[in-house]
Formats: C-alpha cells, sequence, structure tokens
C-alpha cells in the first residue's frame, strides 16, 4: 500500500527494535493496551505475541483501517481516530499505550494524552530524536513550554536510539523511543490551560528575561530571584511555584 508522506507514515521493519518496544511496556496477560498509529501492524503483532487482555488500534488512514481489519479480523478493535483529538478518556480503567508517532504530530498526540492522563499507566513511543531531546530536557536550550508542563505529570525517559534504516521508507533522521510514567502530580483542567498559558509566555521569546516575557518592570519581592533569569534556567517545579505565586499576588 502507498505511503501518505502528508501523515508521516514511516514503516518499522526492524523486528528486533519492534520487540525491543514491546518489551520495554512489560505487558501481561491483565493489561489493556493501546496502540496509536498502527499502520501495517508490524507492532501490533507483537503485542497479540504477549496476549494482552485487550488491544485498541488508533489509525487515522481509512485505507490501514481496513487492510488492519483484514489482517486481524476480531482479535482487536480498530477506531478510525485522530490521536490528536481523540477522547482516549472514554476507554475506561487503567491502558498502556504504544505508538511510533507521525514525527509531524508526535507531540499534538503527547499534549492530548495529558488531557486523558487518568486512564494511561505508562506509555512507549518512538519519535524523532530531536523531539525526544526536547520532551526529556529539564533546563537548556532544549527545554521549552512543553516538556516544562509535562514533566511534572510523566516522568518521560530515553529508551533507545533508532536508525533510519529501521524503517521502510527510511526517514532523514534518527528516532527515540521513550518511555512515560504518571508522576502523583495533578491539577484542574482549568489550572492547567492557565499553567500551559503562562509557560508559553515566557518561552515567547527565549532569550529574554522572565519579566521581559511576563511585560513587567518587577516582581514582587519575593520573586525577585527569578526576574532577571531566563525561563529555560529554571526547573518544571521553580516554574510551577512562579506561577502559583504570581496567581496568589494578583489575586
Amino acid at each position: 500500500m502507498k505511503l501518505k508522506k502528508s501523515l508521516g507514515q514511516h514503516l518499522l521493519k526492524n523486528k528486533g527494535i519492534i520487540k525491543r518496544i514491546v518489551d520495554a511496556g512489560n505487558i501481561t496477560s491483565e493489561d489493556r493496551i493501546v496502540e496509536i498509529g498502527a499502520g501495517g501492524g508490524a507492532l501490533t503483532e507483537e503485542i497479540l505475541k504477549r496476549k494482552p487482555k485487550e488491544l485498541v488500534l488508533i489509525e487515522i488512514d481509512p485505507e490501514w483501517v481496513e487492510y488492519l481489519k483484514k489482517k486481524f479480523g476480531s482479535s482487536v478493535e480498530i477506531l478510525n481516530e485522530d490521536a490528536k483529538k481523540f477522547n482516549f478518556s472514554q476507554l475506561k480503567g487503567k491502558w498502556k499505550f504504544f505508538g511510533n508517532l507521525p514525527y509531524n504530530v508526535s507531540t499534538s498526540i503527547i499534549r492530548n494524552l495529558l488531557n486523558h492522563r487518568k486512564v494511561l499507566e505508562s506509555g512507549v513511543f518512538m519519535v524523532q530524536k530531536e523531539v525526544a531531546n526536547r520532551l526529556t530536557s529539564k533546563r537548556g536550550k532544549d527545554f521549552g513550554y512543553l516538556p516544562a508542563l509535562l514533566h511534572l505529570f510523566f516522568r518521560i525517559e530515553k529508551l533507545f536510539d533508532v536508525h533510519p534504516l529501521a524503517f521502510n521508507p527510511p526517514p532523514k533522521v534518527w528516532s527515540t523511543v521513550l518511555k512515560m510514567t504518571p508522576t502523583n502530580f495533578d491539577m484542574d483542567e482549568d489550572k492547567i490551560l492557565s499553567f500551559e498559558s503562562f509557560l508559553k509566555k515566557v518561552f515567547s521569546h527565549r532569550r529574554k528575561k522572565i519579566k521581559r516575557n511576563l511585560g513587567v518592570k518587577e516582581l514582587p519581592q519575593e520573586l525577585r530571584e527569578f526576574a532577571d533569569k531566563r525561563a529555560e534556567e529554571l526547573s518544571p517545579e521553580e516554574l510551577l511555584f512562579l506561577f502559583r505565586s504570581l496567581k496568589s499576588s494578583n489575586s
């Protein structure tokens, strides 16, 4: 079947890498599994070998959906959905997630999973190596608003890198497999959106100091230590403290 460039489709063909990805999820017969972007079903086949309790495939391309239905029949549930917008919370209980995420939408999919974090037991995802560097950073040039947000809710760790030749067709860049595990931290949805907006603002001009990005001349006395720093110099926890403190001082 012809792959669609617009959907960032690169099919993983290296059986050793496929096995390593599935091994990283520690699947048992009691686990419910979601696979995002099942494509030709190579990862699906390996997951089914572990005999999970349930397997749901999320695939945006209707042609691949038909292919997967013919290939796997009733052994899996296949949903023709966009993982960037899909309401994963309709899947009751806890689920282990897997996916070779399309490069062009990987961060949008992961951001959507934050909205449905209560159903996510763990996630093993392959993304572009550059994206993995950003998502796992906690300070410095690769650090930005999204990792600053995600690191409070998830422990995100790099597992291993994947050569372009592991795919058909080979992408022009390396990939990295990540594992995401929820932390005990939580926050109301409206506060998440408010905090995310704050993070986008403080990271909006990376070379500018925080007070400039916030559009203020001075910060309250107890926050002066942050005023002349750049957002990339602060940890996710410090950024959260700054956000909450400014909210309190303005209320």
